[in-house]
């Protein structure tokens, strides 16, 4: 019996000690737009709170000088400096900032005040997505799929969509409207119309990246019936939804509808405007 707890206790001991970093990840700011992270350092945050931070070795605060060292923006009062920003990133990192690792795999892949490494790079790029940290996992996606970072592996088509999803879970509409084109292009994956227009839905309807984006999209596949049914009165409400830009498409599509037609749409896209608190041409409703 006592051999059984012993053994028991070492099995418990290497489990623990094979466990990765991801067990113990934290994200700081998950949002890919990365809008979150420069709204704090415009109006939240004060430089000197987070070089305080830093400096009592707060992980977050490390990453967020490390960061600003290493992307120069007039909105803060600092230098660009790589060397200062390396070691503040690699402090994080190694407390289990996943943030830290995208903005390292940054420094290694362009060869930011060190010596470009792909290995290295795909290394923090790879660990990150696997700590949910959903730019590193859009950037995989993109790198797998041969759109983008060169070099740094390849072509991979079951491993982009895998990673294409993670980042879609997680809000990333970029990620949701590239599934959309995978497959209204066949490119890596059966040609679907169908599975297409339902990426464009659900792009849509994400949190993260610019409020109308798959739109024109959209609006071309209910006026085409690409996908789904022909449906000019969502037609016209999307291309309404895009401004200015898709003032064409109304223009086309208002010859072929009846005007309760039009003012159904017009009455989503105002409704959908007013949901959203944004109104399309520039400005936001008054909310109560």
């Amino acid at each position: 019996m006592k051999n059984i707890f012993k053994n028991l206790a070492l099995v418990l001991v290497l489990g623990c000690s094979s466990f990765s970093s991801v067990a113990f990840a934290e994200v700081y700011y998950n949002d890919p737009t990365q809008d979150t992270l420069w709204d704090d350092f415009t109006y939240k945050l004060s430089l000197a709170d987070i070089r305080q931070g830093a400096k009592n070795g707060d992980p977050k605060a490390e990453y967020l000088l490390g960061e600003l060292y290493l992307t120069y923006t007039e909105v803060v009062d600092i230098s660009q400096d790589y060397d200062k920003a390396l070691p503040l990133l690699q402090s994080s990192w190694k407390k289990h900032g996943a943030d830290a690792g995208h903005a390292l795999f940054r420094v290694y892949y362009n060869g930011l005040g060190v010596k470009k490494d792909l290995s290295v790079a795909f290394k923090y790029l790879q660990e990150s997505a696997e700590m949910g940290y959903t730019l590193s996992q859009r950037d995989l996606a993109e790198a797998y799929r041969g759109k983008d970072y060169e070099g740094l592996v390849g072509q991979d088509y079951e491993e982009a969509i895998y990673w294409y999803k993670k980042a879609a879970a997680q809000g990333d509409k970029n990620s949701a409207l590239a599934m959309a084109n995978l497959y209204y292009q066949g490119e890596g994956v059966k040609q679907s119309n169908e599975k297409a227009f339902e990426w464009l839905l659900r792009c849509s309807k994400l949190k993260y990246g610019y409020e109308t984006q798959g739109f024109r999209s959209l609006a071309k596949f209910y006026e085409e019936g690409i996908g789904t049914d022909v449906d000019l009165i969502q037609a016209y409400k999307y291309y309404d939804l895009r401004g200015s830009a898709g003032a064409e498409g109304k223009q086309l599509l208002s010859k072929q509808m009846t005007k309760e037609q039009i003012e159904e749409a017009r009455r989503q896209s105002l409704e959908w405007q007013k949901e959203h608190n944004v109104r399309i041409g520039g400005g936001f409703f008054q909310m109560n």
